[in-house]
């Protein structure tokens, strides 16, 4: 039984871009007689209808509509590959960007950079906190080619690899109250100031994660753009925050107490992710794919 082609997966990815068969023919260099011919030899190979003829835009059947998801899937591994083999070759530097959230702790970095220099040497990390604000819109601009968030990004034109799982703490100046706790709740934080560890107004993520489905609001909210920062005013006693163990490990000394969160813990989940293409899409999952290997040793 004939196979199908990528010609005839790029056939199909371009009509489900296309107003019409004029501009999916368009998209391919071809006539529309070509692209009609095309589409017929598909069909015919599988035996099954794959476009409604006389709709516009272009409608898939059933059968059409499962068969492009996975051309979509196809044809990106295809472009993975033949850049990764492109770029296997590259004797210059390739210098890969990646952003963080301000919950993002630097206790990876060093174990991702050993890993790279004995994998991908031609390699050069740089970590881009600039774009902590907004590190979804850094990343669709391209102006890094990766991010490190807790949190996985809905959305169709990027690929998420889950990192590790982390767990969420209170951090609080020794001789604070929560400090003999085993754990404590939001609400509890009703009566505190809270320092956040964002230079964005009260929708940020400590909000809409923790204290806006527990109907609170701290007394008094401070904000630090940087966790050294945030953890400078906790020491001072000015107030408390919440964060990832692995983010203030590194800065907790003896004048802090970590405290879980609810006594069953409260965990996010670490997320590397990429554009799903792009001229540097295949480095950038392969950057992420090492950090996910640091990880999991």
């Amino acid at each position: 039984m004939p196979r199908l082609e990528l010609r005839h997966l790029s056939l199909l990815t371009a009509l489900s871009e296309s107003a019409s068969f004029a501009d999916a023919a368009t998209r391919l260099n071809v006539t529309p007689s070509a692209l009609t011919h095309r589409l017929k030899e598909a069909e015919r190979r599988l035996g099954v209808v794959l476009i409604e003829r006389g709709r516009v835009p272009p409608a898939f059947t059933a059968p059409g509509r499962t068969l492009l998801a996975m051309a979509r899937d196809v044809l990106h591994s295809v472009e993975v590959a033949e850049k990764s083999a492109s770029e296997a070759t590259e004797t210059h530097p390739v210098v890969v960007r990646i952003g963080g959230s301000t919950l993002c702790g630097y206790g990876w970095l060093a174990d991702l950079v050993r890993l790279l220099e004995s994998s991908h040497p031609q390699v050069d990390l740089e970590v881009v906190m600039e774009v902590a604000a907004d590190p979804v819109s850094a990343l669709k601009k391209r102006e890094v080619d990766a991010i490190v968030m807790p949190v996985k990004t809905r959305d169709t034109r990027v690929r998420n690899v889950a990192l590790y799982r982390d767990e969420m703490v209170a951090v609080v100046p020794r001789g604070h109250p929560f400090g003999d706790r085993p754990f404590v709740e939001v609400r509890d934080f009703a009566a505190e100031t809270y320092i956040a560890n964002t230079t964005q107004p009260e929708t940020g993520r400590e909000y809409s994660r923790l204290f806006a489905p527990a109907g609170i609001r701290p007394q008094r909210v401070l904000r630090a753009g940087h966790i050294e920062a945030v953890m400078g005013v906790v020491r001072a006693g000015i107030g408390i925050t919440v964060s990832t163990r692995s983010t203030v490990a590194p800065f907790a000394d003896s004048s802090v107490v970590l405290v879980p969160l609810t006594a069953s813990g409260q965990f996010v989940t670490w997320y590397g992710t990429y554009l799903a293409s792009g001229n540097r899409s295949s480095i950038a999952r392969e950057v992420v794919l090492a950090l996910a290997r640091t990880f999991n040793r």
